[in-house]
This record gives structure tokens, sequence and C-alpha cells, in this order.
């Protein structure tokens, strides 16, 4: 026998890949089919496992150390009935199961068994022809006593061992990505070299640590994140937020069909951090996850191609890309498709970290979902070409579409950073808008001609004339502002304490003629209007602001008693003489 030739890297992960994704297709387009959406319909009974056997009768030829492997890829539901061998051949599996043929001629090297109730079988054995799609099979029944019932596709590998561990380690991964968007399907990774087979389960979760991203549910228990070391006690899970839904324009496929998917994007800092406690400089990496429709995993042996770099503003959060970090398979951790190095921009201006949190390196999460929206229906077929569409141009969508991307982007990333530029825009409109807020204030009061108004406007704030006002509106609006928008208030504001001049002067101000709150007033009746004491008891900035828009300024009065500002007064009555002087 000739010497034989090595498969490529990555070609069992890839036809195992394919297969899985088949599966995964085929039960989603069942379950919609039949409108069976609901987890607790599915959860206890799909199932998903691919298990590795090195054969007892192992063949190492010449000058090799190839060996004979068994893979197969088993599943259970009501959704397997209907399936068949040939919706399996994919290009990927034809290749393995062509170069297995080629050096196993007499035996035959992919079939199917699909067991029934009793263990009635049906085994189809598949004659490769001239390509994926010139495939024949012969059919075989026979009763296995097995209590197992679903559908398997199996096929024998001649491959080297170390390449097989690798393939196997990545086949487990894979398995472990799909677990974060499918946690209502039980997967199994089974690897049986030695006499005691190492099994991987990642079982069915139908309620807790979950987070909807678009029609999926994340897995956010933190087991699945990072290592047992690196987990800090009573931490159990992080804390994704979730982003806009952005609907991204249509994908042709290869039959002309024109698809839209939609991107959901969710962020994470882990470990979990309050955001009002993060400073950003503590994110030292950013790890990206992308998905397919019905959850699938779009990379992870491969690099992804979407310019992080230039999807995210990063000087925006303070930060930027310092390269990308080398994949590291560590066990039991979800693999990212890519981890790119942060670094923190000097100019930034960034929050003082907490001393609990001093030392302590954060990852940054993105989770991006590309999926169909709910009312888009394509067959299997269709759902395997669109995956393989986006693989192949998800770096030219991300570049021709940059504007959406970055806005679902950045909408999970405010949830989670500070956004020192949006601080910064929201900074500049309250420094702006706060003092012309008070100004106007302050000017509409010594315009009104209503003493009562203006009385009741001057308790409002807690002010005995208009030469405390604007002070003291400003400083209350820079609370609401620092309170809803946390923004910083300016010096002047925090310094500031209203203090009464002894003197008056030149123009006396406004002067309150109620009586002063030091001496004991009469209970005033309540109000019909906005200041009625039965209604809920308002800011007295608010409050103040409430009765400027309640007052009558179609008076003519008020326009005369503007007037009254544009040159010397002569013969004003007393009132307004009052207001303005």
């Amino acid at each position: 026998m000739t010497e034989p030739r090595t498969l490529p890297p990555h070609a069992v992960f890839e036809a195992v890949m394919q297969i899985v994704e088949n599966a995964i297709f085929s039960r989603q387009d069942h379950h919609n089919r039949n409108n069976q959406h609901k987890e607790h319909h599915t959860a206890g009974t799909d199932q998903l496992s691919v298990q590795v056997f090195l054969l007892s009768d192992e063949v190492k030829h010449q000058g090799t150390d190839l060996m004979w492997f068994i893979v197969r890829a088993a599943m259970t539901g009501p959704w397997v009935n209907h399936l068949h061998l040939k919706d399996f051949v994919s290009d990927n599996l034809y290749k393995v199961v062509a170069h297995s043929q080629a050096y196993s001629p007499d035996e035959y090297c992919l079939w199917s068994d699909l067991v029934t109730e009793g263990g009635r079988t049906q085994r189809l054995i598949a004659n490769l022809g001239a390509g994926p799609g010139d495939v024949s099979v012969t059919e075989t029944m026979k009763k296995v006593p097995s209590g197992w019932q679903g559908f398997a596709v199996q096929f024998k590998v001649l491959y080297s061992k170390m390449s097989m561990l690798s393939e196997s380690r990545t086949i487990s991964a894979f398995l472990h990505r799909i677990h974060l968007l499918s946690p209502e399907v039980s997967l199994e990774f089974q690897l049986s070299f030695d006499e005691q087979p190492s099994t991987v389960t990642f079982q069915p979760n139908r309620g807790s640590f979950r987070l909807s991203v678009g029609q999926r549910k994340l897995l956010t228990g933190i087991k699945h994140y990072l290592c047992p070391a690196e987990i800090a006690d009573g931490e159990t899970k992080i804390r994704p937020r979730p982003g806009a839904r952005v609907m991204l324009s249509a994908t042709r496929l290869s039959d002309n069909t024109e698809v839209r998917v939609q991107l959901c994007v969710a962020a994470a800092v882990t470990p979990p951090v309050d955001r009002s406690l993060l400073s950003n400089h503590c994110c030292t990496s950013v790890q990206l996850y992308t998905y397919g429709p019905a959850g699938v995993p779009l990379y992870l042996h491969e690099k992804c191609p979407l310019p992080v770099s230039h999807l995210v503003r990063w000087e925006d959060y303070g930060l930027r890309l310092a390269g990308e970090v080398a994949h590291t398979e560590q066990e039991g951790v979800a693999w990212p498709d890519c981890t790119f190095r942060l670094e923190t921009v000097s100019s930034s201006a960034t929050q003082s970290q907490p001393p609990e949190q001093q030392g302590r390196p954060h990852v940054l999460q993105l989770f991006l979902v590309l999926e169909l929206p709910n009312m888009s229906v394509l067959t299997t077929s269709q759902q395997i070409d669109l995956l393989a569409v986006l693989r192949r141009e998800l770096g030219q969508l991300g570049a021709d579409q940059r504007g959406k991307f970055s806005r679902a982007v950045h909408s999970a990333l405010n949830k989670v950073l500070n956004n020192y530029a949006e601080q910064r825009e929201k900074q500049a409109v309250m420094e702006k808008a706060i003092p012309h807020i008070a100004d106007a204030m302050q000017t509409i009061l010594r315009y009104s001609t209503d003493d009562g108004f203006r009385n009741r406007c001057f308790d409002a704030v807690q002010v005995e004339d208009s030469r405390e006002l604007a002070a003291a509106v400003s400083a209350r609006l820079w609370d609401i502002a620092v309170d809803k928008y946390q923004v910083t208030p300016p010096t002047s504001v925090r310094d500031t304490q209203v203090v009464p001049s002894v003197e008056p002067p030149e123009t006396a101000p406004l002067q309150n003629t109620q009586p002063s709150s030091d001496v004991p007033q009469p209970e005033m009746a309540p109000s019909t209007g906005a200041w009625s004491s039965t209604g809920p008891a308002l800011d007295p900035a608010m409050e103040l602001h409430s009765q400027i828009l309640d007052e009558d300024w179609s008076n003519p009065g008020f326009s005369e008693s503007v007037g009254l500002l544009d040159g010397p007064q002569q013969n004003c009555d007393s009132t307004a003489v009052a207001d303005v002087c």
C-alpha cells in the first residue's frame, strides 16, 4: 500500500461541525413547522452527542502514526425520525470519507442508524460517487437490543492520534459554544482512546443564569467564562447587558434568495462589577463571541474577520486596542472567537479605582448574534447556506454596514462601561443649559406683576429676594443633573453659598413681601392650582418651573412691564416700579 496522504488540519472538526449544524437546523425547522417553540416541550428530550472511538483493530501504516478512528454524532428527540444520511453529506465530510475509502475500499466508511422503538434499526450505508451530491445508499434492517432511540451518523477516518486529540478538544469547545446560546439542549462529547473514556456533558439549563439576547438565551454562569482559580468567592454569574437590535441589509444566498438578518449585541465585564464602581482602565482585554442563525458559532479555530478596531470608538471609553492575543485553549472555559488587549488612553478622564478592585484585571466580553427575524422562514439547506455566507462575508458586512454594527455594539457597551465622550457631551449641555434656565426664571419673575405668584416662587426655592434666585435654582438643577446624568457641577456652584447681602445694591431687587420664615405664619388654604397641598410634594426647582408654566403670560401687562426696562420709566404705577427696582 502506498504511503497515505494526510488530511489537512481541522478536517475532522469541520466535518463534525457541519453534521452538528445540520442537526441543529433540522431540529429548529421541525419545531418551527409544528409551532413547538416552548422550551419545556423539548428540553428534556432533545440531545446531541459526539463520540470519538479508537478502533480496537488499529492499523499503523508504514512510516506513519496514522490510526483508524470512528466518529459518531448521535441525536435524540421527536425531530430525528425524518432525518436521512444524504442530508448530512457535506463537502468536508465527503473529503474525509473519500480519504478513508481510498485506504479501506473493501469496507464502508460512512453510515447512519435510525433506531426506533424496540431496537428496530434502519442502517443506511453510503456509496460515494464523484462528489457530495453523488452519493447512493444501501439500506439494511436489523433489531438491536438497546434502550437508546435516535439517529446517528458515523464515519471512519484515518488520522494521527495527536491530531485527533487536538481535533477532539476543538469539537468539545464547539459544543460548549453552542451550549451558551442553546441551553435547552443536552450536549455531550465523549473521547474513547484508552480503557477509561473521558466525557464532557453540558446539561440543559431551563431557568437560572440566563439572559435573552435576541431570540436566544445566553448562559450567564461564570464557570463558563473563567477558570475556577479566577472566580472569587460568591461570584456565580456574569452580568451581560443587551443592546439594541439592528436590521442589516439583505444578504444573497446561492439560490439568489435575499435574506435579512438582525444583529443583536450583549456586553459584559467579567468578573462582574457595578458600572458605578468600574474604572474603564481595569478592562485589560476584550473577547468577541459571534453567532449565526439558530445560535451556531460563526468561528472557532478560524480568525474572526470583523474589523473590531473600527466597529467601536474605543477612545469614547478611554481605551484603545493594542493587538490580538494568541488563543489559549482553556479546559472547561468557552473559547472566544478572538481576544484583543486593551490599553488606557492617557488623556481619558477615568474614575478612581475602588480599593477592592485594585490590581484585579477585568475582561470585556462582546456577544454578537446574527439571527433571522421572527417572521423569516428558511429551509434547512438555506439556513446552512446563510451560515456559510455569513462566515465568508462577515468582514465585508462589518465594513459596508459599519454604522449599524457600531450602533448596536455601542448600545450595549454604554450599559457596562463609562462612555467618557457621552459624559463630556452631557456635561457641556448641562453647563450651557442650566445657567440659561436659571436666568430665564429670574427674568420671568422680575417681569411678573403678580405678587402672589412671585412670592410663591420665592418660597419654593427658599430665598428672600431675586438676588439669590438664580444661584438657588442653578444649584438645585445641578443636583438633579448630577443624580440623573452623573455630570459634575462647576466649582462655582459647589463652593458658592447663598449669603444675603447686608447692604442692598443700587438697584433694589425684588423683595419677598410675605412675613419672614422666623415669624409664625397662619396656615394658608389649599390652592386649586399646581400648588395644591393635597398633591404630591414636588422638588422646589421643579415646583417653581411648574408655576412659571402655569402663569398667564397672555396678560398685556406682561409686555408693558417688559417695556419698563427699556429706558427711564415715568408715570408708572407703584406695583410696576417695584417689579423692576
